[in-house]
């Protein structure tokens, strides 16, 4: 019954031929009239929240749909059902899709640590072989035992390497409040400098996990932490004499500030569970935050940098493996970010009759028929059309970027935005929408794709208001695929009044289109998370 559904659907969505770009159109106009609110994690949408709370309480408002929890359980229990499009699904994504093609082999580092456990179940689930170390050895999670302070370790990294074809070396080892601080931390130089030397390996990668100046600076003044900081610096002096000697080991230095990730809080590295650093995260990332935290001292700077997703980092380490990113660091947040958020394009089946038929068949379901599944599927189904991008689409030279976009949901809502959403929403009489009413946001792509104008339309106080962000835009400098963008923040305006704000504010970041045609398009901010877009109408 579930197949002939789906047959009969997929004929259907077949038939109607010359019909759906005008269908995609007139849904892109709907979507942008609904008073849903539309929650999104751009920075430069973070910012105009920020704005918002400014002149009153922020809120997000809602007249016609139930509370975020309640979103929650409705998206859930449509799992128990089949609808006409649900067959899309389970075949066509599906962890396959996350696979690679790769002929790394991978020596993981400390594969029993926070940061070794999340990069190995990133490799797991793009089907990387590798191997793993840990200390002592553990029978539970498979790694080999090696202590990376013994006089021996560097040898037996070489045999480990020699024995199993390994192609990349990945090193999260560390340790801090220990005796041997500085020898954890420094090791990881002395293996990579004993790799680059030898002969019996076939090593081309060495990626670190190391940390910024800054907080190596801050670390520096605290005696318990002073070993620490001076085995990371050891071990990354190391590593740019290695870069700098021979080009043939291509070693990448990935340096977070502070990691938070998993299900619970830890003191020894200090973690903070996933729920709370997405909060931190969130709210730290804003552009008056990040302008504060540059200009304090870095003691109380560095406890303003906005923390990184442990998911991110390995995210990111497994992109700069498998060649996704040939980077030598990644110095910031967003750019461990960024990292991890690219994905291969343009494959050759890729203008297939086939491929064409999935895109048109994913646009429908994302278009009009998203409230259907669940995040997880949206997601799925935004990252598949991303990876069936058009070869000769290039979004940085195409003209077409230009015009009215619409913002018609957001896979997975970032916390900040999400929260305000939540504490808002209300009846047609709630008090919150008596003073503030969110009414819409689109963005308008001008200029020969050089400028955006983010529109956010409220009410206050039943009066309307209506507050531009302007940004420039420009091609990234190294970004073959042309889909990348530098972004910078130019100003905001209310009601035709531009306001004043501190040249610190100005900074650029990364927006990346990974899908366009005419009707829609797929937006990736530097929070990392696919943006689905449609065209609109002025």
């Amino acid at each position: 019954s579930e197949a002939s559904t789906a047959s009969t659907a997929t004929t259907s969505t077949q038939h109607e031929g010359r019909n759906q770009v005008e269908t995609e159109r007139t849904t892109a106009v709907a979507c942008s009239r609904q008073r849903e609110p539309i929650i999104m994690s751009f920075p430069l949408v973070s910012l105009s929240v920020l704005v918002i709370s400014v002149i009153s309480t922020s809120a997000f408002t809602n007249t016609q749909n139930p509370s975020l929890h309640q979103k929650v359980v409705q998206i859930h229990s449509k799992r128990r059902h089949h609808n006409l499009f649900s067959s899309l699904l389970p075949s066509k994504i599906s962890n396959d899709n996350n696979a690679v093609v790769s002929e790394n082999k991978v020596l993981v580092l400390g594969g029993s640590g926070f940061v070794g456990r999340h990069v190995i179940e990133a490799l797991n689930l793009k089907k990387i072989p590798f191997i793993a170390t840990s200390k002592s050895g553990q029978e539970d999670d498979t790694t080999i035992a090696l202590d990376v302070t013994s006089d021996t370790a560097a040898q037996r990294v070489i045999e480990l390497c020699a024995s199993n074809d390994i192609s990349t070396v990945v090193s999260t080892v560390g340790t801090i409040f220990t005796e041997c601080d500085y020898e954890v931390n420094a090791a990881s130089g002395q293996i990579a400098k004993a790799l680059a030397s030898s002969k019996d390996v076939s090593v081309d990668k060495f990626i670190f996990i190391g940390n910024s100046q800054r907080i190596r600076n801050v670390c520096k003044t605290v005696s318990s932490l002073q070993e620490y900081a001076r085995g990371k610096e050891e071990s990354e002096r190391l590593i740019q004499q290695t870069i700098d000697a021979d080009d043939r080991l291509h070693c990448c230095i990935v340096r977070p500030t502070f990691i938070y990730g998993g299900d619970e809080f830890g003191w020894n590295p200090p973690r903070l569970p996933t729920k709370f650093g997405e909060i931190i995260e969130a709210l730290l990332g804003l552009y008056p935050v990040q302008a504060l935290s540059e200009f304090l001292p870095d003691a109380l700077g560095v406890a303003l940098e906005a923390p990184s997703n442990v998911k991110a980092v390995a995210g990111s380490i497994v992109n700069v493996i498998v060649g996704l990113d040939d980077s030598y660091s990644l110095d910031t947040r967003e750019d461990i970010i960024m990292s991890a958020s690219r994905r291969p394009y343009g494959t050759s089946h890729i203008d297939s009759e086939s491929a064409q038929t999935r895109r048109e068949e994913l646009k429908l379901c994302l278009s009009q028929h998203a409230k259907e599944y669940t995040p997880e599927q949206n997601f799925a189904m935004l990252e598949e059309l991303e990876q069936l991008k058009p070869v000769s689409t290039r979004p940085t030279d195409d003209s077409s970027l230009n015009g009215r976009w619409n913002f018609c949901f957001d896979v997975e809502p970032d916390v900040g935005t999400g929260f305000i959403k939540d504490l808002f929403e209300g009846g047609e009489d709630g008090f919150t929408r008596r003073i503030l009413d969110f009414q819409g946001v689109h963005m308008e792509i001008g200029n020969d794709q050089s400028t955006i104008q983010l529109v956010v339309s409220v009410s206050l106080f039943k009066n309307p208001f209506t507050v531009i962000l302007h940004t420039s835009l420009v091609p990234a400098p190294t970004n073959p695929e042309g889909t990348m963008f530098l972004e910078k923040f130019e100003g905001v305006e209310v009601n035709g009044i531009r306001l004043w704000y501190p040249n610190a504010w100005k900074k650029s970041r990364f927006l990346e289109f990974s899908y366009l045609d005419d009707a829609f398009a797929v937006a990736r901010g530097s929070g990392g998370e696919p943006h689905f877009l449609l065209r609109g109408n002025k």
